[in-house]
């Protein structure tokens, strides 16, 4: 008899306990918002007055590492999917398939053909659970097959307070309708940040309205009905160098033409398909070359977790900090870049986040941006596939009740 009345009140906790964690992820919601290129440091360098703010009301992170390249589409995919560019597919902002005899690239239609994407979007494995999503120009989101249940086709015309507008509006929805997960994308500072360099005045401006609209849309989320429910996450893909027209290299210029199959010079890295019986010319020419570090496919280091994907071809060349790799000499640099090593600190990003799954006042150390996934998965209380992204790098900024209610 005391076995089974032992037996009922596990039973009986258990029970709870899952309708408990049921509970809690229903009434969850979750805001990821990016800013694009939006250096660790830049709240050291510039007085940022709402991400501070939200810094101490909710967790931030020292930095957040990005993967490698610290590319565009590379990271915002490797942030929703919690897998590394080799896993995923994306492994630059432009490359060639040869399986698919097709080349993606940011301006033309492949940027929107699920088959260059693998993994499964945080969107899918929501909307497959149960919970509606929506996106509002995350990279990645407007694919023919792999999309959120609310998305929008990317127009850098629409204003940035129309976005923020139309996410309250999407929270205002009847509950059968409203999404639990949504994803936000702004394109700045990484535009300024290119054309006039990370710490220029014309940055810090542009840095200094972000962080207001960061103010704003933290402001309306509180304002609504489901405020104390929603967890808002800012993050950004990548950071930003200084690059100068003194220190370039020409890669093409120690080549040759019949030397070459596919090439795509995305400064500061570049990924080169050899000719067959090609690769020890191209080898012994460019270790002659300065100011770059070259690998072969599948020689990379191990904390890159890159240069497996085909996609990768058969050599990675990444300039040296501060240098651009170009296709002529003649190409005028200026301003800053991205795609470095990760280590490099100027390349790494940000996050920020307050709501009730997270701790006050609290800054944890620097994590790689895969985590962000099962870190929103274990807030929805959504079962995802083994990934790239360990909880266990994120679990310090969550409050230990949630933790409780919802292991």
């Amino acid at each position: 008899m005391r076995k089974f009345t032992t037996h009922l009140f596990l039973f009986t906790f258990l029970l709870l306990t899952t309708f408990s964690h049921a509970q809690t992820n229903k009434d969850t919601y979750v805001v990821l918002v990016s800013m694009d290129g939006f250096r660790w440091d830049y709240a050291k360098h510039f007085k940022l007055q709402n991400l501070d703010k939200i810094a101490k009301e909710g967790v931030h992170a020292k930095s957040m590492k990005p993967s490698y390249p610290s590319k565009t589409f590379p990271n915002h995919y490797s942030i929703v999917t919690g897998l590394y560019p080799d896993h995923h597919g994306i492994i630059n902002n432009v490359f060639y398939d040869a399986q698919l005899n097709e080349s993606f690239s940011l301006s033309s239609n492949a940027k929107n053909d699920s088959r260059f994407y693998g993994g499964n979007p945080i969107w899918n494995v929501a909307e497959q659970q149960g919970v509606k999503t929506a996106s509002f120009f995350w990279p990645g989101s407007n694919t023919d097959q792999k999309r959120p249940g609310i998305y929008k086709k990317y127009d850098d015309k629409v204003s940035y307070e129309s976005r923020m507008d139309t996410v309250i509006k999407w929270l205002q929805l009847p509950e059968k309708q409203r999404p639990h997960l949504i994803t936000l994308y702004f394109d700045q500072p990484d535009h300024t940040g290119h054309d006039f360099g990370p710490l220029s005045a014309e940055n810090k401006k542009v840095i200094i309205q972000m962080d207001s609209i960061m103010g704003q849309l933290s402001s309306k989320l509180d304002q609504l009905p489901i405020g104390k429910q929603i967890n808002l996450i800012i993050v950004s893909d990548h950071g930003m160098a200084d690059i100068s027209n003194a220190k370039k290299v020409a890669i093409l210029d120690y080549l040759k033409p019949e030397w070459l199959g596919y090439k795509a010079v995305i400064n500061p890295i570049m990924s080169l398909q050899a000719k067959p019986g090609c690769q020890d010319s191209i080898a012994a020419a460019l270790k002659k070359v300065p100011h770059i570090k070259l690998w072969r496919a599948g020689k990379l280091p191990k904390r890159l977790h890159y240069g497996t994907n085909p996609r990768v071809h058969d050599f990675v060349i990444e300039a040296e900090k501060g240098y651009s790799l170009v296709n002529d000499k003649d190409q005028k640099i200026k301003g800053g870049t991205h795609g470095y090593d990760n280590k490099n600190k100027d390349m790494q990003a940000i996050f920020y986040a307050k709501g009730p799954a997270f701790k006050v006042n609290k800054e944890v150390r620097s994590f790689q941006n895969v985590s962000v996934y099962p870190l929103i998965a274990h807030i929805l209380g959504l079962k995802i596939d083994e990934v790239d992204g360990k909880f266990s790098e994120v679990e310090g900024l969550m409050r230990k009740l949630d933790n409780e209610k919802m292991r």
